[in-house]
């Protein structure tokens, strides 16, 4: 008896040694094929976040050559929606071209920031609408009497563009939202402030979708943000009597989701930003400066989507607005 237990013992032994030598190998083969054990976890979530739409400011055909062939500067997105006018597109439908998978990487964010999150690329979906803005800029830099000069660079005025933004096509639009729709149903965690533009991400480089883009419309069948407004009724009559300092509305832009510094002063950074802001939500009062109805409507969508945030941005040094305006 002693003899046969010591015999399986000795090749029990044997058999674990083996499987010490070659079980990694086992293993290694099973992986290396694919055959990986799924054993689930509910520990995850969807690494999209948010969703930047874009307009392309050619047509469909320089589009995809530009989004799907390489070069020196290659960009991509996700997904393409044509426009029903473009010559260079010659379906009769209008279909969505899907040019990255949503589980990769897509090159379309540059860099880019929103709402504390950097490098947009890793955790968004690209939006590309076929839609062809254009700009004009004089070619020379002027000084301040409309006069070509030799002058020094800070005593020159540069130049504003000259743009034009037709309006977007319904049917595109229709379809847009049809996509939207499918990945709402893929992505249900994205939140309504981050259904964003590309010039709200990158508002010193960028300026698409444009003003023309129908956020509202939007906002009204379930994508995005908007303002209510009898609340910013109420915020343009508050600040009427106390005006906010340029520092709160800069810190309000941020609190929102902008990146901008607070500086106080209406500097290049601030102004591009509330260009992007107003193009987005006041698109009949582009003018880039803090004006009262841009500055009611921000707090108005602070209140909505930021409300834990509220209080601190209504204090002018020692007094809140909404307690002592007078006194404001």
């Amino acid at each position: 008896m002693n003899n046969f237990i010591a015999s399986h013992t000795l090749k029990g032994a044997m058999i674990r040694q083996l499987f010490l030598l070659i079980g990694p190998l086992l293993l290694s083969a099973c992986f290396h094929n694919g055959n990986a054990i799924q054993l689930p976890s509910q520990n995850y979530n969807s690494r999209v976040s948010v969703i930047v739409i874009h307009h392309t400011a050619t047509n469909f055909e320089d589009a995809v050559n530009i989004l799907t062939q390489p070069s020196s500067n290659s960009v991509s997105s996700h997904y393409l929606v044509p426009e029903p006018n473009d010559a260079t597109y010659t379906d009769d439908k209008l279909k969505v071209f899907q040019l990255v998978p949503e589980s990769q990487r897509a090159w379309h964010a540059g860099h880019s920031y929103w709402a504390g999150k950097t490098g947009l690329n890793d955790q968004s979906l690209g939006i590309e609408i076929v839609y062809e803005s254009h700009c004009a800029q004089q070619d020379t830099t002027i000084n301040a009497d409309g006069e070509i000069s030799s002058a020094s660079p800070e005593e020159i005025e540069q130049p504003k563009a000259l743009c034009f933004f037709p309006d977007f096509a319904e049917s595109q639009i229709d379809v847009l939202l049809g996509l939207l729709q499918d990945i709402k149903k893929r992505h249900p965690q994205i939140e309504p402030t981050n259904i964003v533009g590309h010039s709200d991400i990158a508002p010193s480089r960028k300026v698409d979708p444009g003003p023309r883009f129908p956020w509202q419309r939007l906002y009204k069948l379930g994508f995005g943000a908007w303002y209510d407004d009898a609340t910013v009724t109420r915020y343009w009559k508050r600040f009427i009597t106390a005006p906010l300092p340029l520092v709160n509305i800069q810190k309000a832009l941020h609190t929102y989701g902008y990146n901008i510094e607070e500086t106080g002063i209406l500097d290049e950074q601030t102004r591009h930003v509330l260009r992007a802001f107003q193009m987005h939500f006041y698109p009949s009062g582009v003018t880039s400066e803090p004006t009262l109805e841009s500055t009611a409507i921000l707090f108005a969508l602070i209140e909505k989507y930021r409300p834990l945030a509220l209080d601190d941005l209504l204090v002018i040094g020692d007094c809140h607005v909404d307690l002592s305006p007078e006194a404001c």
